[in-house]
């Protein structure tokens, strides 16, 4: 009988332990987005209507907690301030009631960097002469900037047209971007991801645009008007040279390019050089001029017996004096003046 009222102590005894140890927090979570470092937790469910208090502690390479959070009522601790983006830190936490504490809720080692998130980024759209372009703006860190914790940093674009379900996918390295491809005057719809150390980080809000009207000209028609100016270009040399030959043979024509013969040359030279000449040239004197003419008589056959010798007769059919005489004389002239004289003398006789 005594046994069995020890034992059912002991029981009660262990009970009223029990039922008097403050619970753990439950659900413990680290939440890490753009960098930074936060404990999250819920209450106790076996316990309600009762107000918690918690403590939070971080420990990093040393194994040494520090306390960030105390006796706060609050569900969550931020360890952002508190850590380096390269360091690897355990959290720590527990619930404090009426001056009792439960047991610690410890997290595994964490490193931020291997452990963020990284937020939606920030997408713009412009449509210009058939080109749609994109903007992508990255995220605002708590540390740093995007690009100085993660290399290799590239962005997933998705667009499809409006009301279609297949997708199209782009990667690029650019945060500005011309999409290719783009039919005008449709809606096109785009969304966003950025890549980063195998990591992608979440999904920018959905973006529609139209896309306006392409300026630019079919390959065809860019062959035929380069086909038509050549033409143009070729009948208008042809016409051109055309101009200028028939031009220059005229002016050939109108004015010759003949050469004199040597020898005129050398007669003209020496002509000029002639004093005799020059002088006449130069001077004013009028000049006159005599005709003589020269009869010869000889013997004719109806003079038998008798042998005339004709003296020569000269004739002036002018008073003035000569100065220079211009003698004519040839052998169809000779012959005509001594058949004059011939008859001239029969008549006489």
């Amino acid at each position: 009988m005594m046994s069995t009222l020890s034992r059912l102590s002991v029981v009660l005894l262990l009970y009223i332990v029990t039922a008097e140890k403050v619970p753990t927090p439950e659900n413990v979570r680290v939440i890490s987005l753009d960098m930074g470092f936060v404990l999250e937790w819920d209450p106790p469910q076996s316990t309600k209507n009762k107000l918690f208090n918690y403590t939070a502690e971080i420990s990093g390479w040393n194994n040494i907690y520090e306390p960030v959070c105390l006796s706060s009522s609050s569900l969550s601790c931020d360890f952002t301030d508190n850590i380096s983006i390269f360091g690897t830190y355990q959290l720590r936490v527990q619930a404090e009631l009426h001056g009792e504490t439960s047991d610690w809720v410890e997290t595994k080692h964490l490193s931020v960097d291997q452990i963020t998130k990284i937020s939606a980024p920030r997408v713009q759209l412009r449509s210009r002469k058939g080109q749609t372009e994109i903007d992508i703006t990255d995220p605002l860190l708590k540390k740093k900037n995007l690009r100085e914790v993660f290399d290799n940093i590239s962005y997933l674009i998705r667009f499809w047209k409006n009301g279609e379900t297949k997708k199209e996918e782009l990667i690029r390295e650019q945060n500005r971007v011309m999409l290719p491809r783009l039919e005008p005057l449709v809606k096109y719809c785009f969304e966003v991801e950025i890549l980063y150390s195998n990591n992608t980080s979440q999904t920018s809000n959905v973006t529609c645009l139209t896309n306006t009207q392409s300026n630019e000209v079919e390959p065809w028609l860019i062959a035929v008007v380069l086909l038509v100016s050549f033409l143009v270009v070729l009948v208008a040399v042809v016409l051109i040279f055309l101009v200028v030959w028939f031009g220059y043979r005229g002016c050939r024509i109108i004015f010759p390019d003949a050469e004199l013969p040597e020898d005129l040359k050398r007669f003209l030279s020496q002509r000029s050089k002639s004093s005799i000449l020059s002088t006449i040239q130069e001077s004013t004197v009028k000049e006159y001029f005599c005709e003589l003419r020269i009869l010869h008589k000889e013997p004719n056959s109806c003079l038998d017996s008798q042998q005339i010798e004709g003296p020569i007769r000269i004739q002036t059919h002018k008073n003035e004096c000569c100065i220079g005489a211009n003698i004519k004389q040839s052998s169809e002239e000779k012959s005509e003046k001594i058949m004059t004289t011939e008859q001239s003398l029969c008549l006489l006789k």
